[in-house]
């Protein structure tokens, strides 16, 4: 009996391999080789693209976009990629019978040289530890690699206008003050200050990089961005609140409930969060936070950010000014450090600072640069992004394939349009007292 049902499976399975469409059409692997890098490198920068904030304040050269976007495939790493900006026609013209011709203006043109440099970053895993039935290593790479090409995008352009671009000239500080130092618990962001802060750029010369009509006449749009802290200070002020109660039209959606808060005289608001999934990275450019490592006491003169465990090569201190004696605060203390933080993993503390007591503090305790934020106003023409080379797959592998690492390369720079003498030319910068709202 077993003999036969042994036969009869083999004939079934003589007939099935005989029938058409019984083997599957399979891609070989050459075929894969080939496709996967196209669709992946364009999936990283799709990733970053729709999660990068700058990318949607992006245009092309010429597009009078916030930030302009040139790419010259011809050029390496060191090379200059040029783009041009128009400036105003200023004569007078003539009238009457006065000869035009020999009177004529010439269009002043801007030119701006930004040179490019080669970048790179990369993850790898080990596939003989990988479970591959849960985790699709080339996958979670190119989504990983895309979420963090997004905040390096935002961030490299952020700070180069904040840290680098930005000079006395084009600074307000919240409440009139004179300086970062003398900000304090009354200097909050408050409508007030952000009407002061775009008449500032208006009366500069910023571009608007939109314009609303208000009856007949167009009435100039700029952009702010701000983190989350300054965006929510700004709309629990009173005088915030009683400025939407005299705007609001019955029935119409009432921005202090929906929550969304759009413009504000003229000015569209762009909150940034610092997001913080619990990796120890909080904080932005635009409010520089950092976590405490580990417990230090009262008398204690470094400190270390990031989570209990460090990842390699990270720098939690990122967001914190790298030149000159600043000011940070742990809970209530403020204390004093100066200049980078070395290998940006400890920093050189003066305690007790600002009439401040020492104290003891936690592991996990919220890092400030003492409660600073920023506000940046932006026009058309803010800044310059060039491509020499879009993210690119780079891979390498050890021990016969089983250890891989998939990474990207891109040659890239960014650059802020600035006047000939005193920083940006179509960006304002307030600097206000951010106090955290709550424990988080």
């Amino acid at each position: 009996m077993l003999d036969f049902i042994r036969g009869i499976l083999s004939s079934l399975t003589r007939f099935l391999s005989s029938e058409s469409g019984a083997t599957l059409n399979v891609a070989t692997k050459t075929t894969w080789d080939a496709v996967v890098p196209e669709w992946w490198d364009q999936a990283i920068m799709y990733e970053a693209d729709r999660q990068a904030l700058t990318t949607k304040l992006s245009g092309k050269d010429g597009s009078d976009a916030p930030i302009l976007e040139k790419e010259n495939l011809t050029k390496q790493k060191g090379d200059k990629i040029t783009f041009s900006t128009l400036g105003r026609l200023l004569g007078a013209g003539v009238s009457g019978t006065t000869a035009l011709e020999g009177t004529e203006e010439t269009i002043s043109v801007g030119t701006y040289s930004v040179t490019v440099q080669l970048f790179r970053h990369a993850t790898a895993a080990d596939e003989i530890a990988t479970t591959e039935a849960l985790f699709d290593y080339p996958t979670a790479a190119y989504r990983q690699l895309g979420d963090w090409l997004a905040r390096f995008l935002d961030d490299d352009m952020i700070d180069q206008v904040l840290n680098v671009d930005a000079t006395a000239a084009t600074i307000l500080y919240a409440g009139n003050k004179s300086s970062r130092a003398n900000l304090g618990p009354g200097d909050l962001l408050i409508p007030s200050e952000l009407r002061r802060l775009r008449i500032s750029a208006q009366r500069r010369g910023v571009k608007q990089f939109q314009t609303v009509r208000a009856g007949r006449m167009p009435w100039p749009v700029y952009g702010a961005m701000l983190s989350e802290v300054d965006y929510y200070q700004l709309i629990s002020s009173d005088s915030f609140r009683q400025d939407v109660r005299l705007a609001s039209e019955r029935g119409a959606s009432n921005p202090i409930i929906s929550g969304v808060i759009e413009m504000i005289d003229g000015v569209i608001l762009y909150p940034w969060s610092s997001v913080n999934p619990g990796d120890g990275m909080p904080g932005t450019f635009l409010r520089p936070e950092a976590r405490l490592a580990a417990d230090i006491t009262a008398a204690a003169t470094t400190a270390t950010a990031g989570p209990t465990t460090a990842v390699t090569n990270v720098d939690y201190w990122q967001y914190f000014p790298t030149s000159g004696t600043n000011t940070m605060r742990i809970d209530s203390e403020l204390m004093t450090y100066a200049s980078a933080h070395g290998n940006r993993t400890s920093a050189t503390l003066t305690r007790a600072t600002g009439g401040s007591t020492a104290a003891s503090h936690t592991a996990g305790a919220l890092i400030s640069l003492n409660n600073v934020g920023k506000v940046l106003l932006f026009g058309a023409n803010l800044s310059l992004r060039a491509w020499a080379l879009r993210p690119t797959r780079v891979r390498q592998e050890r021990d016969y394939g089983m250890e891989l690492g998939l990474g990207i390369k891109w040659i890239y720079e960014n650059q802020s349009v600035l006047n000939a003498d005193d920083g940006l030319a179509n960006g304002f910068v307030l600097e206000t007292y951010s106090p955290n709202p709550s424990t988080v």
